[in-house]
């Protein structure tokens, strides 16, 4: 009788766990395991959607890393250099302007809350709903900007480093709010016991952030940093609905190099575009693009913890 109830109590201790846990594992084996799975098989192929996949082994690869004769060598060499000069553009803005404002607010000036809702509120609109907005806004004729600012008709959409520029601030003014609230909790959590010790000592205010408040908020920082890096690498809408990539700057092999069209962009139009689709070389450079955003990741996190932000 007693071992009965141990194997009964046993069964209960593993099983009903699962059992809560199955509908997610459901979830995650359809919607993500399964097609990663897909992905990488598909990136060892030769794809076009609708018909049966032709294994070509490392062929996509060698295409892209080797065989310049080949138009996706320039797509995926192009759209990379356009991606990670984005990253590095944009990320320190969307990290340091949520800082600075986060350190403003901090100090309850007044009517803090309606700026802290203000500078919140552009992170809940849709991307279409901000581009096409902005879009407006930087119109060489009858802009907002060129008119407030006496421009004349500078045109921020098709002229580098111009179209540069503008799909930065838009952005950064985009993507802050997430941020800024991320930081205003971290700021939140720091002892004031300590920022008045340090004062005491005769510190300043640049010395009890360094010294103080930034070691304190720093896994926030860590968190946003490489947040902020996944997204960059990931963008798409924003140069698609602005300019779709920007003026070209050369042609090689047929291959317009247009001055700011991401990896994604290419990504899109080797699977699903109208001419030379490829769903297995469009598979490929995702996973490149996967790979290049996970040992980027690994190396943040190890520069951070070597230095101790």
């Amino acid at each position: 009788m007693r071992k009965t109830k141990w194997k009964c109590s046993t069964f209960y201790a593993w099983w009903v766990p699962i059992l809560f846990l199955l509908p997610h594992l459901i979830a995650f084996c359809c919607f993500n395991l399964v097609p990663i799975l897909t992905g990488i098989y598909a990136s060892f192929t030769k794809w076009t959607l609708g018909k049966t996949p032709e294994w070509v082994g490392l062929n996509n690869y060698v295409q892209m890393f080797f065989n310049k004769d080949s138009i996706y060598y320039w797509q995926l060499r192009w759209g990379m250099e356009s991606t990670i000069k984005f990253v590095i553009l944009c990320v320190p803005f969307k990290i340091l302007i949520p800082l600075i404002l986060a350190l403003f607010l901090s100090s309850k000036c007044r009517g803090h809350k309606t700026l802290q809702t203000f500078y919140y509120l552009p992170s809940l609109l849709s991307l279409s709903v901000v581009m096409v907005s902005w879009r407006y806004m930087f119109a060489p004729s009858g802009g907002i900007v060129n008119t407030l600012l006496s421009l004349g008709k500078l045109n921020w959409i098709s002229v580098s480093p111009y179209n540069w520029v503008a799909l930065i601030i838009i952005t950064v003014w985009w993507g802050c709010g997430s941020n800024l609230v991320i930081y205003q909790s971290a700021l939140e959590g720091v002892s004031q016991e300590i920022l008045e010790a340090a004062e005491m000592d005769g510190a300043n205010a640049i010395q009890k952030f360094i010294n103080v408040t930034l070691p304190s908020i720093s896994f926030p920082l860590q968190y946003t940093i490489v947040t902020s890096v996944i997204a960059e690498f990931g963008i798409w809408g924003q140069p698609d609905m602005f300019n779709k990539g920007g003026p070209t700057i050369e042609v090689i092999n047929g291959v317009n190099h247009q001055s700011n069209k991401m990896i994604m962009q290419y990504i899109a139009e080797s699977g699903f575009g109208s001419s030379g689709v490829n769903a297995g070389i469009a598979s490929a450079m995702a996973l490149i693009l996967g790979a290049t955003i996970f040992i980027v990741s690994i190396i943040q996190f190890r520069i951070m913890r070597r230095s101790d932000i």
